[in-house]
């Protein structure tokens, strides 16, 4: 029995009204609280609910109740419903509350006194309280129940009555008898609680409550308070057991109710590339949906993985159903990119012939582009078929773009080969006539040459003006055209010699013959040159060696040149014989002079014989024994016979002198330099004395030399002729005191060239100065500067070396006749700034007049103006007074080239709401740009909604000038909520009669948000067996993201056969010696009588570990139907083995150097079998120990008594020295007489003991110190063998500084050859320390340079103090500088001009090697005009002697005209699209300042068409060079063209499919009217499927100017799916059960051919009971369409019983629940049994069998009972015990789903009611009739 509230809901539908959309206004009453009469459980209650509406209308309100009905004690809901005219309902509703406060009366009977029976303990008792309540319904409750045993001794028993509103009356009385009432427990009810959206658990709090007539109960439940209940329902079981081991128990569910929509996961959105064969991709990706319920999810996309993706980007959107009806979305798009470039085929490389009448081509040619994916494309070239091509290679560059924006180039060359040769003419053959005195002539010739191309390469053997020596010599030439094609001539220079050779004779010659002969070969030289320089013919009538015979004899020579030119000599040859004597002298005699003497008295002989045997005349100039002076004398011998023949011999007496000469020299010699000279004559006059008595006295100068301004040194060195020498020097001094003469040009009168306002003046200037040095001439203006036009001054001033100065000036007037030019400056191109938009433009344009006068300059812009980004012209006038006007313009382009600065926020993270998968998410990028203007685009838009899981955004802002900047920033959205775990109830279950276990099928069930897989699993498998007893079966759910929850339910099998258990006696064991534990073994056994299974538990189990000590063993059987027995024994395990304790080793510790004491941490460590000890030592780990040693011991006790013990030592150490103070450094001066000094100090050593010290020092106080530093170290050492140390030092400074002296000034002469001379001298050096470095900037016998040298000398002491002196030594130059010139140089003039910058080189070298003077009339590097020019240098050297050269300088002119082309030339298009007139500037001059021919092949102001184009210029000059240049005009196309497209497209699917064919309209035009590539993502046409795709529009003109556009088609499914369920099933139970698994199909079709989400409300294969059950099915399209159908399945028991108290009839048989027994399950069970005066009338209630008989008019038999008759109710009343809890319920409704909200689907809505449970007791007091 029991009474539940039921809670109505309303679905309010509005629909759409034209007028009212308004819905009525209602007022319901406040809840209202009343209270109950004394007398009655019920009042009549008066409210007011009223409605009113816009409409002015009638209303219809209706109530559930109406006002005035009578209301019983309790709460009651009222719901009122109020309708207007246009259909809108409000509602609204409050509770009646009728409360009793009158509480119930109660009566209890006296004391009643029972006697137990010998064979029992407990005796049931009967008694019946009374309770009365104005409502009617009470609960009567005791604490004892009528016919409850009560065991032997005194209880009270207890009653209370409650009525409804908890108000309650009680009493009690006693019970002498044997207690044996079980006690009551009182479970809450059942307890609903939501769970958090990120657990799987909630903590739940609860609280049973027991009581028992014992006062004494032990409450135990299966879950605690504040235990964590997983998602799902779980049941608490509760049992109360009194001392007796009564129990009493109850159960009662905690559901955890899930509330969190499933979660869908979509991929990112997919950027792919097309395959390289086509323009469609098939794209595989991944989606994912879990849902926290576990249960199967539908999960459709707009798109299948796998399907076909085209090239552009298309929508993917997914919908994610779960069980219970929630639905999640996300969306994600597909780029496929098309990465396959474009196929560009250029021809191969064109070899073409170049027409032989001209140098250029017309060439056509083919060049091909395809797509792949068959699109336009946009191809160009750098040349267009039919372009003009010039003789040479050009290459043809072609690129090809598709609509991707993929590029492809290919390129070729085409060559116009010349096959064309130039055409050469050379002149006849040229003769010249050589010059007398050279042989060599200078000629003067012109070849021609003409070529095709317009350009050629003349080139000739020799130039014209070469020297042709006298001959004939060819010159070759040829012409090479640039194909390499040449012509060639020659001709012949012929230089006639018209001059004779001049030969040369010797002289008439006479000759003796020899003595052995009369004949004589005679050798002569005579000589023929010619101008020719050629080879000569030169004969003579007897040739040089010829043999003469004694006599004369004329010789007659002959000489002819090349030319055939003939000289003519002659000369006489006379041979005289006259054969003299023989005579002999002696050997040249060597001897050496006395050396006091210059002679030496010498012997000889000398011997004469004739060979006819006659007489001789011997003589000789000499005597033997003469005197001979030192040096070398001639003895020369005759010797004549009678004939007169004389014969002579000779020999020399030299007499060497080894005494050397000696010399002197007068003093330095001072002369005035004249005024117009730079030398004077001086006259000096050395003397040298010799022992020799003759000396060769020689000077570098001869006295009356003339010596030049300036000094120089006169070397004279005297040398006797033995060549022993000595030598000397002086100076002489040249002073100069005359200025230098200036020599300035008269005044320049000169015209201003035509371009400009100024000249640029050369002139010369010189000076001169007597002394021939060099001079220092500069001018106001330097001759090449530039003056304006006008009258300046130039002044000039030159010093001499003297320093004496010389001034001149003049005058230049250039005179102006040129009008005004005005000169803008080049295009600017200039960077905008990175914080704006514009600039500020400075910049100058220039109007000059050469006339000097004003000029008006107005410009469009004014410098500093502001410029915006982008190109502005600038166009400037100029204005003189005449009315001449000049313009210019040029271009100011302000580039942007800041990219705009984007700031993305941080990643972004939201958890997803319980009941949703997706969260819209607020942001806001920012983006700013020196323009001012941007454009900020994002993937996604703030308020977007966002999946859980994590997205990227990425942004992207652009400025106008398409530079940009991107962030991205990730989005977080999470799912926190577990899955939810579904275990069926506890089931209690009975064995089968025939065995002790029985086979149990249920169901579990696990969902999860998630949508994704679930793993269940259970403990026990359904259909598992299940012993008798109670098994619980725990089950666990993880989801996809690891989230878990938990559930259980218990099997009970019942039996009811006790069991017998048998324990062992007490064990005493020994413990191990390596452990304080030990494994166990033994036996207890416990047997059921029925030969069931037993649950058989001990606290230990055997083989268990028993530590060091006594445990207890308790051991308790059970069986299936809960009988327990128990036992217990105990287990000592006993410790034998000691611990063992290890000690750490010495510890040595150092003592602060404050302190004597050290606090010292150590551990030892004891281990022992039992794993517990007691570790105790003599010290604590951290004491302090004093300086020394102690002894820590230490024991280890175990629990058993035994113990070890160890010890070590710690020795704290004194380390800390004494202390030791030394001074600090000395710094002492040493005495001005001596380098050394006694120093006293004082030194301190302390220690900290007091003890004795031991201070000992490297030096004593009071010790001598000398110049300089030196460290003491002192040493302190204290009883301990501690040793400190310091030091510091003693520093003796010498103050005295030491005395240098240096000689006077040296004067030598440099040798001829020589620039230097080694030069002696020695200075000299004292100091007090007696120690000096004496150091001079060059050593004694150093070689000193021409010039003068300072010879510095230092002399330093020790202590750096010094001296220094210095002296002269200068060595004199008498010899002039050597001077090179190059040869005559022979030069062609450049092409550029008419003249030629020359380099040459000369040198002067100087035996001095100082500078020198090289001044040439021509700089190297000047400019020389064409012909011949002399060049002659002077070189002076720094003694002022000069030597001269000259050479020739000849420049060839053959420069071809100068052509100037303007640079490629970049011009902007008109926005309309057309052409442009072009003006430019070439000019062409040449070098000879004739006329030239200057054509192009486009002139200026000539239109060109967008594009570039070339034009070539070709210029010629009177000499046929020619000169060519080109450049490029390049004319812009800068206007984008025109893109349209569609208006977005909404289109209907089909109902027979998921596709369609869309029609739409785009277009592109360009205003140049050129061709347009136009491309879509979509063409017209195309199939669309069911969803929104993006069409995009790309077009691109031949500029490269692109425009974009896109709209989007959205094909809309309207038709909902097509759902098919069976008809009605009828089934059969088996015989075996009352349940069914019944097998059915449901099918469901949709156009879309997407996936549909069919869900029915059983599953096929589902157990269905017997009975009649219903099966609703729903099927959702992608698009939200839903379509349901419904069935009916019966099932039928073929039971043919009747089973009463809640049996059930299952295969025939009635089960019967706990309690009941029977075949129809009619009798009730007392298992303890009754005692033999009672009988069972219910389950566990015995009463006695007086009472048993029939209540409420039935006859009780019962004659034991003294009573009989019909017993009838004297008084009857029942107790109402309600309670209410929550219940959640789910609720089937509908919504509005589809496009535009136009269809509904089914759905569910989680609801709570308040449910409420009765419990009814009904008691009788019965009486009997008689």
């Amino acid at each position: 029995m029991g009474g539940f509230s039921t809670l109505i809901i309303l679905l309010l539908v509005a629909v759409a009204s034209i007028c009212d959309m308004t819905a009525p206004a209602i007022i319901c009453s406040e809840d209202l609280y009343l209270q109950a009469p004394d007398t009655g459980n019920n009042l009549a209650v008066d409210f007011v609910a009223a409605c009113t509406d816009n409409s002015r209308g009638d209303v219809n309100l209706t109530c559930s109740h109406e006002s005035g009905t009578v209301f019983h004690i309790g709460t009651e809901s009222v719901s009122c419903t109020c309708s207007d005219p246009a259909g809108h309902v409000s509602s609204c509703d409050f509770r009646v509350t009728v409360t009793d406060i009158t509480a119930p009366i109660i009566e209890c009977p006296v004391t009643l006194t029972r006697e137990a029976p010998s064979t029992k303990n407990s005796v049931r008792v009967t008694f019946e309280p009374s309770c009365t309540d104005n409502s009617g319904r009470d609960n009567l409750t005791c604490s004892h129940s009528s016919r409850d045993k009560f065991r032997i001794g005194s209880e009270t028993v207890s009653c209370t009555c409650t009525d409804p509103a908890g108000l309650e009356d009680s009493c009690e009385f006693d019970v002498n008898i044997v207690d044996i009432t079980a006690p009551i427990i009182e479970c809450p009810v059942t307890l609903t609680r939501e769970a958090p959206s990120t657990k799987n658990s909630v903590r739940v709090t609860f609280e049973p409550s027991c009581t028992d007539n014992s006062g004494r109960d032990n409450l135990t439940c299966s879950h605690s308070s504040r235990d964590k209940f997983r998602i799902g329902s779980e049941t608490v079981s509760c049992t109360c057991t009194d001392p007796a081991g009564l129990e009493d128990s109850c159960e009662f569910d905690v559901n955890i109710v899930d509330m969190t929509p499933p979660a869908i996961i979509c991929p990112g959105d997919l950027d792919l590339l097309a395959p390289g064969t086509g323009y469609n991709l098939a794209v595989d990706f991944e989606t994912a949906c879990i849902d926290n319920s576990g249960g199967d999810v539908n999960l459709t996309c707009s798109h299948e993985s796998g399907a076909v993706f085209h090239i552009g980007t298309e929508s993917v959107s997914c919908t994610c159903f779960d069980p219970a009806g929630h639905v999640s979305f996300c969306d994600f798009q597909v780029t496929v990119t098309d990465t396959t470039p474009q196929t560009i085929i250029c021809p191969d490389d064109l070899n073409l012939i170049a027409p032989g009448d001209g140098n250029n081509l017309a060439v056509d040619f083919v060049t091909v582009c395809t797509e792949s994916s068959g699109g336009d494309v946009d191809l160009t070239c750098s040349h267009q078929s039919g372009d003009i091509f010039y003789i040479g290679t050009e290459s043809v560059a072609c690129t090809c773009s598709d609509p991707a924006g993929h590029v492809s180039t290919c390129d070729f060359q085409v060559t116009v080969t010349d096959i064309t040769a130039p055409i050469i003419e050379c002149p006849v053959t040229l003769t010249r006539e050589a010059p007398s005195t050279k042989n060599s002539v200078r000629v003067t010739f012109e070849p021609s040459c003409t070529d095709n191309s317009g350009r050629d390469n003349l080139t000739c053997s020799h130039s014209s003006r070469d020297k042709f020596r006298i001959g004939s010599e060819t010159v070759s030439c040829t012409c090479t055209d640039p194909a390499g094609l040449e012509d060639s001539c020659e001709f012949d220079v012929n230089i006639v010699d018209m001059t004779p050779p001049a030969i040369i004779c010797p002289g008439d010659l006479d000759l003796l013959a020899p003595g052995t002969g009369y004949n004589l070969a005679v050798d002569f030289e005579t000589a023929c040159i010619d101008n020719s320089g050629g080879d000569v013919n030169l004969t003579c009538s007897h040739e040089s060696g010829a043999v003469f015979h004694i006599g004369t004899e004329s010789v007659s020579c002959t000489c002819f040149d090349p030319a055939g030119h003939v000289s003519f000599c002659d000369f006489q040859v006379t041979v005289t014989d006259t054969t003299p004597q023989t005579i002999i002298c002696p050997d040249d005699l060597n001897l050496i002079a006395p050396g006091d003497g210059n002679n030496l008295a010498v012997d000889f002989v000398t011997v004469c014989t004739e060979s006819s045997g006659g007489d001789v005349d011997l003589t000789c100039s000499h005597q033997s024994g003469d005197i001979f002076y030192i040096g070398t004398e001639s003895v020369a011998c005759t010797c004549s016979d009678p004939a007169g023949h004389v014969s002579t011999c000779d020999f020399q007496v030299t007499v060497t002198d080894i005494t050397a000469p000696i010399i002197e020299c007068p003093v330095t010699l001072t002369r005035e330099a004249p005024s117009t000279k730079n030398s004077v004559r001086v006259t000096f006059e050395p003397s040298c004395t010799d022992n020799s008595g003759r000396d060769n006295l020689t000077c570098s100068h001869s006295s009356r030399d003339k010596f030049r301004i300036g000094s120089e040194t006169v070397s004279c060195t005297c040398t006797d002729p033995a060549g022993l020498e000595d030598s000397c020097e002086f100076d002489v001094n040249i002073v100069d005191m005359t200025p230098p003469a200036i020599i300035c040009p008269g005044d320049l009168d000169l015209l201003a060239p035509g371009t400009g306002y100024n000249l640029a003046v050369d002139f010369e200037t010189a000076c001169i100065d007597n002394s021939g040095g060099d001079v220092n001439l500069t001018c106001s203006h330097e001759s090449g500067a530039v003056f304006h036009i006008g009258t300046e001054s130039v002044s000039c001033t030159c010093f001499d070396p003297a320093g004496h100065v010389s001034f001149c000036d003049f005058q230049v007037t250039v005179t102006d006749t040129t009008p005004q030019t005005i000169i803008c400056p080049d295009d600017l191109n200039l960077i905008a700034p990175g914080d704006g938009n514009n600039l500020a433009v400075d910049f100058v344009t220039v109007c000059t007049e050469s006339s000097g006068g004003d000029v008006d300059l107005t410009c469009s812009h004014q410098s500093g103006d502001i410029f915006y980004i982008g190109t502005e012209s600038v166009a400037c006038t100029c204005s003189d007074p005449a009315g001449h006007v000049s313009t210019c313009d040029f271009q100011v382009t302000v580039t942007d080239i800041t990219a705009p600065i984007i700031e993305c926020p941080v990643t972004l993270t939201r958890e997803a709401p319980s009941t949703k998968n997706s969260v819209r998410v607020t942001f806001e990028p920012s983006c700013t740009d020196n323009s001012g203007r941007d454009n900020l685009t994002c993937s996604h838009s703030s308020r977007d909604k966002f999946r859980i899981g994590s997205e990227t955004v990425s942004c992207t802002c652009t400025d106008p000038a398409g530079l940009e900047d991107s962030c991205e920033f990730d989005v977080n959205i999470v799912d926190m909520t577990p899955p939810a775990i579904i275990c069926p109830g506890d089931l209690d279950l009975l064995a089968p009669g025939t065995g002790y276990n029985l086979a149990v099928d249920f169901e579990t069930a696990c969902i999860d948000n998630s949508g994704g897989d679930v793993n269940l699993t259970c403990s026990h498998e359904s259909g598992a067996v299940f012993h008798i007893g109670t098994e619980s079966v725990s089950c666990t759910c993880f989801d996809p993201a690891g989230h878990v929850s938990f559930c259980d339910f218990q099997v009970t099998v019942t039996d009811t056969t006790p069991q017998t258990i048998i324990c062992p006696d007490d064990l005493n064991l020994i413990a191990p010696g390596d452990g304080n534990n030990l494994a166990v073994d033994f036996v207890t056994v416990c047997t059921e009588s029925s030969g069931g299974d037993v649950d058989l538990t001990c606290s230990h189990q055997s083989g268990a570990i028993f530590y060091i000590g006594t445990e207890s063993v308790a051991c308790t059987c059970s069986d299936p139907a809960g009988h327990v027995s128990t036992c217990d024994f105990q287990v000592t395990v006993t410790d034998i083995t000691a611990p063992i304790i290890e000690c750490p080793v010495t510890l040595t510790r150092e003592a602060p150097s404050t302190k004597n004491s050290v606090r010292v941490t150590f551990e030892p460590s004891c281990t022992d079998n039992s794993g517990r000890d007691n570790l105790t030592c003599s010290h604590s780990s951290r004491d302090k120990f004093r300086i020394g040693s102690e002894t820590v011991s230490c024991t280890c006790t175990d629990p058993a008594g035994l113990e070890d013990s160890c010890e070590f030592d710690v020795n704290i150490v004194d380390t800390t020295p004494q202390t030791i103070i030394c001074p600090d450094d000395l710094n002492l001066i040493a005495p001005g007489d001596g380098n050394n000094l006694a120093v006293d100090f004082v030194t301190v050593c302390t220690e900290s003991s007091g003890g004795d010290v031991d201070l000992t020092c490297s030096h004593q106080s009071g010790a001598i110190f000398h110049i300089g530093t030196e460290s003491v170290a002192c040493t302190c050492s204290d009883p301990a063998g501690h040793v400190s140390t310091c030091d510091f030092q003693v520093t003796v400074t010498d103050i005295t500084a030491p005395i240098i002296e240096c000689p006077v000034t040296l004067t030598r002469e440099a040798p001829s050859t020589k620039n230097s001379v080694r030069v002696t001298f020695e200075p000299s050096c004292t100091d007090n320390s007696g120690r000096d470095n004496l150091t001079c900037s060059h050593s004694s016998r150093d070689k000193f340079r021409i010039g003068s040298e300072t010879v510095s000398c230092t002399c330093t002491d020790p202590v750096g103090l010094e001296d220094s002196c210095e002296f002269d030594v200068n060595i004199v130059d008498m010899t002039p500088p050597a001077i090179i010139c190059p040869g005559d140089l022979d030069l062609l003039a450049p092409g550029t001009g008419y003249n030629l910058a020359v380099d040459f080189e000369t040198a002067c070298i100087d035996n001095s090697r100082g500078d020198v003077n090289l001044t040439c009339s021509h700089e190297s590097g000047a400019v020389f005009h064409i012909g011949t020019e002399s060049v002659s240098c002077t070189c002076f050297d720094p003694a002022g002697h000069v030597s001269f050269c000259d050479f020739q300088v000849t420049v060839t002119d053959t420069t071809p005209p100068t052509i100037i082309c303007p640079d490629d030339l970049n011009h902007m298009a008109p926005g309309d699209g057309s052409n442009l007139a072009v003006d430019f500037v070439t000019e062409c001059t040449d070098s000879s300042g004739g006329d030239v021919n200057l054509t192009c092949s486009h002139q200026s102001g000539a239109i060109f068409h967008i594009g570039t184009q070339s034009v070539a210029c070709t210029c010629s000059d009177s000499a046929g060079h020619v000169s060519t240049c080109d450049f490029q005009v390049t004319v812009t196309d800068t206007t984008p063209p025109a893109i349209i497209c569609s208006d977005d497209v909404h289109r209907t699917a089909p109902s027979d499919g998921n596709t369609l064919a869309v029609d739409f309209v785009t277009e592109c035009t360009d205003s140049s009217g050129g061709d347009v590539n136009f491309t879509c993502s979509h063409q017209s046409g195309a199939i669309f499927h069911i969803g929104t795709e993006s069409v995009s529009c790309t077009c691109s003109n031949p500029a490269g100017h692109v425009s974009f556009c896109d709209f989007q088609v959205t094909v809309t499914d309207m038709t909902p799916p097509a759902i098919i369920c069976p008809e009605d099933l009828d089934e059969l139970a088996p015989g075996t059960g009352n349940n069914l698994a019944v097998d059915f199909e449901t099918t469901c079709t949709d156009n879309s051919r997407g996936d549909v989400n069919l869900t029915c409300s059983h599953e096929s294969g589902a157990v269905f009971h017997t009975g009649t059950e219903s099966v609703s099915c729903t099927c959702s399209d992608p698009a939200g369409h839903v379509s349901t159908c419904d069935f009916q399945v019966t099932v039928t028991d073929v039971c043919d019983r009747e089973c009463e108290n809640g049996g059930v009839c299952h295969g025939g048989v009635c089960v019967c629940p706990p309690g009941y027994r029977g075949d129809n399950c009619q009798h009730p069970k007392c298992p303890r049994g009754c005692p033999s005066s009672m009988t069972c009338v219910g389950v566990n209630r015995c009463v006695p069998i007086a009472f048993a008989g029939p209540r409420n008019g039935r006859t009780d038999n019962n004659s034991g009972s003294g009573r009989r008759g019909t017993c009838f109710p004297l008084v009857s009343y029942n107790q109402r015990i309600q309670t209410s809890y929550i219940k959640p319920v789910i609720r089937n409704i509908q919504i509005s789903c589809g496009t535009f909200g136009l269809q509904t689907c089914n759905s569910q809505r989680l609801e709570y009611t308040v449910a409420y449970r009765t419990v009814y007791r009904t008691s009788y007091r019965c009486g009997w009739s008689g």
